[in-house]
């Protein structure tokens, strides 16, 4: 509401200073309003409802998409009633797509309100780097449901796990022949109109839960978005290679997920090993690091491990990361992925995935308070195991599962199917 009437307020002003130059309009002209409001077809594979149609505006906030237009008298200033419906329209459209609507405006001849007061609207308005790179992850959501390989179909429970990862959708590959690439053309350029938006945000302004739930959503979107554009590398080095490709621009300034892993996030997953710190890391200058350091949250956060994805068998899955309860969903994150992946062997072993281990080292935890802190999170059943586990012989009764880096991606139900939530 504040910020609908600051903008009111601009345009009333601008108003004023333009018609104060301009005589009195004749007895007889009358003001000419148009303002057209065309609702597009819409698909249900995520929450950007897109178009069916390439080239209209198919990126969508849970809004009704009007293409806002006003053809005004150039001698007649427009009331206030007008000015007002049109900034409804204006924001009844998603920040990033109004470039488009205006080009798109340039071409039919039709004069915006924008074009008439001399200025973009969109100058006016806060960006959200938040909401930009939420989007993103759910456009990357909705076209690895389309891609999936097999098509993905909702059955409803995962047998492999238990718990709350057993309702993930699970994506083993994803197919780029020229026919399923079609089916996302649409997605891919919402897509690129969040990335070009993404050049004029400036992160340092962020607040540290901000920072770090904007860097998160950024870094998976972007590995995902190179496995559309690469494919899928074979071996372990190749595939390590992407962290290096998958880039983007922030502020103006390109960044790949190499750099956000070491120098915005202080984590770097099992991928991003020697190698590519070997490769990567030497090129950039002191002055450049100390450049990003800007960009980077206030301290390296364990529970990170649990909310980046590189696309592995053995990662995390992928969901939307807010600001507002990021805590509480990164600690829901470490405790899904622990039920889902903890084992017991013969009542000898408890089976722990290498990831467990690197948060394990992180925060300094023994053995014992690792093994306390998994049992909280499993069923009575499991709970009972583990503690023959520890009343047995042997005294390391903890063993590490190597990291399985063949492609899989799982999606929360959330991200994959929003109409059914």
């Amino acid at each position: 509401m504040h910020l609908e009437q600051y903008l009111l307020s601009l345009y009333r002003k601008a108003f004023e200073q333009q018609t104060s130059t301009l005589s009195p309009p004749a007895n007889g002209n009358k003001t000419k309003k148009v303002l057209g409001s065309q609702p597009e077809s819409l698909h249900e594979s995520s929450k950007y409802k897109v178009s069916s149609k390439k080239g209209s505006s198919n990126v969508h906030r849970s809004h009704s998409s009007l293409s806002h237009r006003a053809v005004c008298s150039a001698r007649i200033s427009p009331s206030e009633e007008s000015l007002a419906r049109a900034l409804d329209s204006f924001h009844s459209q998603p920040l990033y797509l109004h470039e488009a609507s205006e080009e798109q405006n340039a071409n039919s001849g039709v004069i915006s309100l924008a074009e008439y007061l001399g200025t973009s609207i969109t100058d006016h308005v806060p960006e959200s780097p938040n909401k930009l790179s939420e989007d993103m992850v759910r456009c990357m959501g909705a076209i690895y449901c389309k891609l999936a390989d097999p098509p993905l179909v909702y059955h409803g429970r995962l047998k492999e796990f238990s718990g709350p990862y057993n309702a993930m959708v699970e994506v083993p590959l994803i197919c780029r022949d020229r026919r399923r690439l079609r089916d996302v053309e649409d997605i891919l350029h919402n897509y690129k109109l969040i990335l070009q938006r993404l050049e004029t945000v400036d992160p340092r302004k962020l607040k540290n839960d901000e920072k770090l739930a904007f860097w998160i959503n950024i870094h998976n979107a972007i590995i995902m978005h190179a496995y559309i554009e690469y494919g899928i590398p074979e071996g372990n080095v190749k595939k390590t290679s992407l962290l290096i490709k998958a880039m983007c621009s922030v502020g103006g300034c390109s960044i790949n997920a190499a750099m956000i892993q070491g120098y915005i996030l202080g984590c770097r997953t099992h991928c991003s090993g020697q190698w590519v710190r070997t490769l990567l890391y030497p090129r950039l200058k002191q002055k450049a690091r100390d450049e990003w350091q800007a960009y980077a949250i206030e301290q390296p956060d364990p529970l990170l491990y649990f909310a980046l994805c590189l696309g592995s068998h053995s990662d995390p899955a992928v969901r939307v990361y807010t600001s507002d309860r990021l805590l509480h969903l990164l600690e829901s994150a470490k405790e899904e992925y622990i039920r889902a992946t903890v084992g017991i062997w013969e009542e000898q072993k408890i089976l722990l995935p290498k990831l467990v281990e690197s948060y394990a080292k992180d925060t300094k935890l023994s053995s014992q308070r690792l093994v306390d802190m998994v049992q909280r999170y499993l069923p009575e059943t499991l709970r009972m195991a583990m503690q023959r586990c520890q009343q047995g012989r042997s005294k390391r009764i903890i063993e590490w599962v190597p990291h399985n880096f063949s492609f899989r991606y799982l999606l929360s139900r959330e991200l994959a199917f929003p109409q059914i939530n």
